[in-house]
């Protein structure tokens, strides 16, 4: 993964600015600075090391609501559309065309979702309880969220029963689950009742919501 300087000091101060992580984390986060400017991409590896390393000792809870992710249509259209379909496009934007030119964009999708078992990987299984954001509309969703990318989304619902079935379990983000996707923008409690999982099996979903 190509990772900046400035990304990878970013990355770094996240880190070692979570107070709820472990102390030892912290400071070997810290220490990692002096290979900014010479490595920023070993910088990044050894985070996601020290990352895999924390992971077992942070627990997860039982989902006792809905959750949802909320994706952009070139999240979708690179990571979900079925690689079958996405051959009869040109880009994320010739398939927005696409689900706009139909009657029910998220149904469409949901047809064409890839059939891989694993849907969302772990290092991206951001999730908020979907009565959050079911009700609003995409500009609303983009400030809440903090979404770069513009609006329509398509958002992923997991239904409490199914979560369960499926053995997921959530928990509080913490600053090295920034590290993966190299989300240097992410802060504590920034996103309201946000967690994350482990990998989110695809029988996990329940529905996917069009949101312009």
């Amino acid at each position: 993964m190509v990772v900046s300087a400035t990304e990878a000091r970013q990355l770094i101060w996240i880190v070692a600015g979570d107070r709820k992580l472990p102390r030892y984390v912290r400071i070997e986060a810290n220490s990692l600075e002096a290979l900014v400017p010479i490595s920023p991409e070993l910088v990044h590896q050894r985070l996601d090391r020290l990352r895999q390393k924390v992971l077992p000792d942070l627990g997860v809870d039982t989902p006792t609501v809905d959750y949802a992710r909320c994706v952009s249509i070139d999240v979708f259209y690179h990571h979900h559309l079925q690689p079958a379909r996405r051959v009869f496009f040109r880009d994320p934007d010739d398939y927005l065309y696409y689900l706009e030119g139909t009657s029910d964009p998220a149904g469409v999708a949901q047809s064409e979702l890839s059939e891989e078992s694993t849907l969302v990987p772990a290092s991206h299984s951001w999730l908020i309880p979907a009565h959050h954001i079911t009700e609003l509309g995409g500009a609303m969703i983009k400030s809440r969220l903090r979404i770069r990318q513009d609006p329509p989304y398509i958002v992923m619902v997991f239904p409490v029963e199914r979560m369960t079935r499926a053995n997921v379990g959530v928990r509080e983000p913490r600053g090295l689950d920034a590290v993966p996707g190299s989300f240097t923008q992410w802060s504590p409690r920034d996103v309201p009742d946000e967690r994350i999982d482990e990998d989110i099996p695809l029988s996990a979903l329940g529905s996917l919501e069009w949101k312009p």
